[in-house]
């Protein structure tokens, strides 16, 4: 049955290379991303000096560092894509009745037939030669080198198995989703926090590297350091360390088979509000562009892969605010303005792909391509707007002169308008594989990846060569020192981004009205 699951997996990601040009593309982009990363990891590690010239603390620190790095990533990554790929999900065996043991057993080898492992394969083996100096410290490295595949094998199966058996609702996934993002942007924060404890980052290393090589984390990459300190008594106790962490690993992956197979969880009809109104429907016009609007708002408001991605928003603010404290920049908070008006304007470049087959509804009850556009960028404009003023705003009145506070203000808004703007036609043109309605908004369905980095990155470029003007107009302005073209600038950015809301609008509605059966069948097909 073991061998069953593990050719099963194995068709499963070759198969998977066949669905579109576009998941070629991206999974070879990332695969490649990856073993750059690796390979310079790989060089470093190998090439860190002659056995006389090795400082065995560092290669210690080194090595412990890196190895809780990729057991974190091992634990991290199964919270983005529990709602990607679901192929191998316990739940998908429950009416195949597989014993308990082999699919554990399955399942943890089953993890190690991707890139990821491969990728971390390749790092083991460097890790030999980081410490090839050391008869005793290689071989603890060769010999340690399967345990810690399994282990992390074993530990990213226990947490995907976790969220399916205890956290198989749509809202405890995307809200471990994005603290998981939230915590991996407050990293550097983190970091800084760490530093400023101790008197400077070097003297926290030391302190940092010792807790980690008494977790989980970093108890495998220590082995070999105590192998070659002759500590043998530390290695056999972090040798305890890992064996009970497989324990554990196994243990909840056993409690969540049986709650997935022998206590499934039935989810009971709750009892329906009365209710009480439409709504934002009321809110708006009622108009064929008010109700589009007011459907928009309400899926940014509740719908989690609308307004999931935009929790990070407020913990970049925290990263910018610490920057400034640890290096006095005030640039990192002036920066926030345009930033967060590229990304809002950015946001509706994928609306009809999120639509899914509620797009229906803009087909079957003829709204028109301007009421379609329009309503869309209003629904966006209700809290996009706000949000980059103050976002502008605060950072410039506490750092600048009222004239750079204006500048800084209409740049944003411009920012705002002109990615805005781009999107409404891009919405309409393109579109690409987004996740379905229930699934985080973290996660995306396999072969999407090459589609939506080139159509992403094509608007992003997009947007960015729209803004030379402005850019043209800051130099001038900050190299001839003239006032009077802040107010130029500013109103120019504005009534540029305006102007393009309109063009977007109005040619966007024409490439909608044309192209609206094939965008249907896309969408659905998606």
């Amino acid at each position: 049955m073991v061998a069953a699951l593990i050719r099963l997996k194995k068709d499963l990601t070759f198969n998977s290379f066949g669905q579109s040009a576009w998941h070629i593309l991206g999974t070879v982009f990332a695969g490649l991303y990856g073993l750059g990363i690796v390979v310079m990891l790989f060089v470093l590690q190998v090439g860190s000096g002659s056995p006389a010239e090795v400082d065995p603390e560092m290669v210690r620190t080194v090595s412990v560092l890196m190895g809780s790095a990729v057991f974190l990533l091992w634990l991290i990554l199964p919270v983005f894509i529990s709602g990607a790929d679901t192929t191998m999900n316990p739940r998908q065996f429950v009416t195949y009745g597989i014993p308990r043991r082999s699919l554990i057993l399955g399942m943890a080898l089953t993890g190690l037939i991707s890139i990821g492992a491969v990728l971390t394969f390749i790092w083991l083996i460097g890790q030999v030669a980081h410490w090839r100096w050391d008869p005793a410290a290689a071989l603890t490295a060769a010999a340690t080198l399967p345990l810690l595949l399994v282990s992390f094998s074993l530990v990213s199966q226990a947490v995907t198995t976790s969220i399916s058996a205890w956290l198989s609702g749509r809202r405890a996934r995307d809200v471990l989703a994005i603290l998981a993002l939230t915590v991996m942007v407050m990293a550097y924060p983190i970091v800084v926090g760490l530093e400023a404890a101790f008197s400077s980052l070097e003297a926290a290393l030391p302190a940092v590297v010792d807790f980690l090589a008494l977790t989980p984390l970093g108890a495998g990459a220590a082995m070999p350091a105590d192998a070659a300190a002759g500590n043998w008594a530390a290695l056999g106790l972090r040798l305890l360390i890992m064996a009970a962490t497989l324990g554990v690993a196994v243990l909840v992956i056993r409690a969540g088979l049986v709650k997935i197979t022998e206590q499934p969880s039935v989810r009971g009809s709750a009892a329906s509000k009365s209710a009480t109104g439409v709504g934002l429907f009321e809110r708006f016009p009622a108009t064929p562009w008010g109700a589009v609007a007011a459907r928009a708002t309400t899926y940014w408001l509740k719908d989690t892969r609308y307004g999931g991605t935009l929790v990070v928003l407020p913990a970049l603010v925290i990263l910018a605010v610490v920057m400034y404290f640890q290096f006095d920049q005030p640039w990192v908070l002036l920066a926030l303005g345009p930033f967060f008006g590229l990304t809002l304007g950015f946001a509706i470049s994928a609306d009809i792909s999120y639509d899914n087959s509620a797009f229906a509804l803009h087909v079957t009850t003829g709204v028109s391509g301007v009421a379609d556009r329009l309503g869309r960028l209003v629904g966006l404009m209700t809290f996009a707007l706000p949000v980059t003023a103050v976002t502008a705003l605060v950072p410039a009145l506490l750092f600048t002169e009222p004239d750079v506070t204006l500048v800084l203000l209409g740049v944003s808004l411009g920012m705002l308008g002109s990615a805005a703007g781009l999107s409404c036609l891009i919405s309409a043109r393109f579109t690409y594989p987004v996740p379905k309605p229930g699934d985080g908004p973290l996660s995306q369905p396999s072969g999407s990846t090459g589609r939506l980095m080139a159509v992403q990155l094509g608007t992003m470029i997009a947007s960015l060569l729209l803004m030379l003007p402005e850019l043209a107009l800051v130099a001038v302005w900050l190299l001839g020192d003239v006032s009077w073209l802040a107010w130029m600038l500013a109103l120019g950015s504005v009534l540029k981004g305006l102007a393009l809301c309109w063009a977007g609008v109005r040619v966007g509605a024409r490439v909608y009205e044309r192209s609206q059966p094939e965008l249907f069948q896309q969408v659905i097909q998606y």
